[in-house]
């Protein structure tokens, strides 16, 4: 009986050992995994970002390669832009950080000024959550372009906001801080001159909201944005994250 017993705690040890044994491994071909998909997913990220990079600025009005010459933004918090984390103190090394996190602008250079830039924005009242766009701005102060890079909302309704689904948001080309008036920077539902989707009043309306947050910060800092930039201050485009994601039915 104590043989058995014994041969019975045996088996109890090397069982339990097998057992860690294959969950270490089995959590290092997670980690593996993980760490070779990452580039890959990071690579792809960055291929759409250049793209809509391009996508929101006038061809033929630059000579440079906008993604070359991103830069950190003056007072980024009125861009609803979130701080790094963890905080970075060396400043050879911010400007890197935020690049792969996606909170820095571009500049678009023509024989040697900058004809626009390309600024990120979040706008926190999207239906289901936060929606993240690019807008691209010229030196007079009207937009080129804007593009989606993150939303949440719903399929039919408030993704119309995506130019795949609805050409609405070509809406907004032209347009500048005076045009149309401070009271027609709104969804005609309340009383300014873009329109809202059937069904969908919210999405529009977080999105014409946080354009025009944004051309108020470029006529707040223009001095800043639409200054060439020195060596030093520029960076190559690094591995930002811009990813979309489905939403549920709503509005």
């Amino acid at each position: 009986m104590k043989r058995l017993l014994r041969l019975d705690k045996s088996r109890i040890v090397i069982t339990a050992l097998l057992l860690g044994g294959f969950s270490v491994i089995g959590v290092g071909l997670v980690a593996l995994t993980q760490e070779a998909t990452r580039e890959r997913i990071a690579q792809s990220a960055l291929a759409v970002l250049l793209g809509q990079i391009s996508a929101v600025l006038v061809p033929g009005s630059f000579d440079n390669n906008p993604a070359d010459t991103a830069f950190l933004l003056p007072d980024p918090v009125s861009l609803n832009l979130p701080p790094l984390k963890p905080p970075i103190a060396d400043p050879h090394q911010i400007l890197n950080a935020s690049t792969e996190a996606g909170i820095v602008g571009f500049r678009a250079m023509k024989a040697g000024e900058v004809a626009a830039v390309v600024l990120p924005v979040i706008t926190h009242f999207g239906y289901s959550g936060d929606i993240k766009l690019i807008i691209g701005v010229d030196r007079s102060g009207k937009v080129t372009g804007v593009r989606v890079t993150r939303q949440n909302e719903t399929p039919g309704l408030g993704d119309k906001i995506e130019p795949e689904k609805s050409p609405w948001i070509f809406g907004f080309n032209d347009k500048s801080l005076n045009n149309p008036t401070k009271q027609g920077w709104a969804v005609k539902k309340d009383g300014g001159v873009f329109d809202q989707f059937s069904g969908a009043t919210i999405t529009p309306r977080a999105v014409v909201g946080a354009i025009h947050q944004a051309l108020i910060y470029v006529h707040a800092h223009h001095a800043q944005l639409f200054t060439a930039p020195s060596q030093p201050e520029q960076q190559t485009l690094m591995t930002p994250q811009t990813t979309r994601h489905n939403e549920v039915p709503h509005e």
